[in-house]
């Protein structure tokens, strides 16, 4: 039976040590009290001929990264996914992670007594984490959610457990209030494979939630696909004229959903696939002074016709 436990401890600090890393390096905080990974190196990793694992030494972390760092300050730090050995014997472990729109990180890597593996999710969304160990053929399965990312360092880790697998959640536990969005400057997120780009034919679509108001509001924003699962997702405080600003560089249908949290309001925007086109094209959802919000989509309106 697997075995969970949830640990919190507030000022935790860990020591950082360096190795190479298996994606490209996180680029910001590392989760482990203001550390951060060790520059990306052009060294081929070591591999394992007989299982074509990543080889991990002893003391060595290396690190992942999916998704696309949000540009400006989201007032989120991103959740790390560990695997870590604390066995004295080799741990052989495959980790899975599928976002809901991203392209999703897998790799099976021999971790060394003391050694390290750590995955940065970058964007508060949903996602899907499975972790086996290769050996005894246990596996361990977590569901995390934008709810897990907030102001904390937060990690889940993932350990050998005899023929089980240990996971474990910790965090500074730090009280969050939600960030708050000047007029300044846009909060701008990229989700999606990257498929779509403003060179390839078939364009990114953009949504951006905007307050057209006066006064600053608490809204929770959320990019949703058709069944549910969240792309992106979180609350901010939304000064006049602040606002929040999603690339979808993956075609795919999808829901725009905003409340706006000092009276309950709440809308919904459906974007088909038949928006992502050779248009240039914006779904904007705004804060009015009525206390309801507005909608609307546009784009550039040309005549689409494919290349051969």
């Amino acid at each position: 039976m697997q075995r969970r436990a949830f640990l919190s401890a507030v000022g935790i600090g860990l020591t950082s040590v360096t190795g190479c890393l298996a994606s490209a390096d996180d680029g910001g905080s590392t989760g482990d009290d203001e550390t951060t990974d060790a520059p990306p190196t052009t060294d081929e990793p070591d591999t394992d001929d007989s299982d074509d694992s990543l080889a991990v030494d002893a003391g060595e972390r290396v690190t992942a990264v999916v998704g696309t760092e949000p540009d400006g300050d989201s007032g989120f730090v991103p959740h790390r996914l560990r695997l870590t050995n604390d066995t004295e014997e080799p741990w052989v472990a495959r980790i899975e992670v599928t976002p809901t729109l991203a392209h999703p990180h897998a790799g099976t890597y021999k971790l060394a007594p003391d050694a390290e593996v750590s995955v940065v999710l970058r964007v508060p969304a949903d996602y899907d984490v499975r972790v086996t160990d290769v050996q005894s053929g246990a596996t361990a399965t977590e569901s995390l959610s934008p709810d897990d990312f907030d102001c904390n360092q937060s990690w889940t880790a993932f350990s050998p457990d005899g023929d089980d697998i240990s996971v474990a959640g910790a965090s500074t536990r730090m009280a969050c209030a939600p960030p708050t969005l000047t007029g300044d400057d846009a909060l701008s997120v990229t989700v999606g494979d990257g498929s779509l780009s403003s060179e390839s034919y078939t364009k990114p679509h953009a949504v951006s939630v905007g307050n057209e108001t006066d006064e600053t509001t608490l809204v929770d924003v959320a990019i949703e696909t058709d069944e549910g699962r969240v792309a992106f997702g979180g609350r901010y405080r939304l000064e006049s004229d602040a606002r929040v600003d999603v690339r979808v560089t993956e075609q795919s249908a999808l829901v725009a959903r905003v409340v706006r949290l000092d009276n309950d309001t709440e809308k919904a925007v459906s974007i088909d696939q038949s928006v992502f086109d050779c248009n240039n094209s914006r779904t904007t959802i705004s804060l009015d002074d009525s206390g309801g919000l507005t909608s609307a989509t546009a784009s550039t309106l040309m005549a689409c016709q494919k290349p051969e």
